[in-house]
């Protein structure tokens, strides 16, 4: 099969390309890219969001994978954009905007959750970021306690950034055209939240056993400690002792691994 024909793209890179100007229109306003801003650009695929981010943004950086892609990416480039020939998980952000940067992209499906970690990790240095994603992943980062969609991710991501809803984008608007929708989120970081990877830990092994209770849990992940001492533990945090790793907001959860960690 052809390197760069679409069916190629949608089967190896989870591409999936759009055009639509007024969706394009849309995710830059959401990004609140200005003038003196730098923008990395994840995914610029035809480079058609590529030129709304060089209308709005001083500097953009536009990172594709597809070696395919790049000759007509670079030929159709404005003054103010670099294009880069690289995988964005790999990349280093920092090295290549230079400074502080905005992230905005049609992240593809097939990478989109490991992008997101990569964007918290480096968060320092990150403005914010507007990505485009499916929308069932959008819908598990935005979604509420003892509801279908929360789990891990949810609880991780609200840790770290406030997350705003943006707005549906449908199948038909793209080429090829994807299965499920996509939706348009914005990752705004939380001042003072230093990376944590034992709550990060705590949390993934929280929600190991869902059927089963927080409690229940915890006797099987923590050593040392007595069911019993556990209990009380988590009613001295407000946690009725039959709550369901999915019932837990992240404040609860936080309220939690701080005081088995303080105790």
């Amino acid at each position: 099969m052809p390197y760069g024909t679409l069916s190629y793209l949608k089967k190896r890179y989870g591409q999936h390309f759009i055009s639509d100007r007024n969706i394009l229109q849309r995710i830059v306003l959401l990004s609140g890219v200005g003038s003196r801003d730098i923008v990395v650009e994840i995914g610029p695929g035809r480079g058609t969001l590529t030129r709304e981010l060089a209308q709005a943004a001083g500097r953009v950086v536009a990172i594709e994978i597809d070696g395919a892609l790049i000759p007509d990416l670079r030929a159709g480039a404005p003054p103010n954009v670099e294009i880069i020939h690289g995988d964005a998980l790999v990349v280093d952000f920092q090295q290549a905007a230079g400074g502080l940067f905005h992230v905005v992209g049609n992240l593809p499906f097939n990478v989109a959750t490991p992008l997101i970690k990569k964007f918290v990790a480096e968060r320092a240095r990150i403005a914010e970021a507007t990505v485009m994603i499916q929308k069932e992943v959008a819908e598990r980062m935005v979604a509420e306690p003892a509801t279908p969609a929360y789990g891990p991710l949810a609880i991780l991501v609200q840790y770290y950034a406030r997350v705003t809803w943006g707005f549906v984008i449908p199948p038909g608007a793209f080429t090829p055209r994807p299965k499920v929708d996509s939706a348009v989120i914005r990752l705004d970081w939380k001042l003072g939240v230093e990376d944590n990877p034992a709550f990060t830990d705590f949390v993934h092994r929280a929600f190991s056993s869902r059927r089963k209770t927080l409690l229940n849990n915890l006797v099987a992940m923590t050593s040392g400690r007595s069911r019993t001492e556990l209990a009380e533990l988590l009613a001295d945090a407000g946690i009725p002792p039959r709550a369901r790793p999915e019932t837990l907001s992240m404040e609860q959860f936080l309220r939690v691994y701080n005081r088995i960690r303080m105790t």
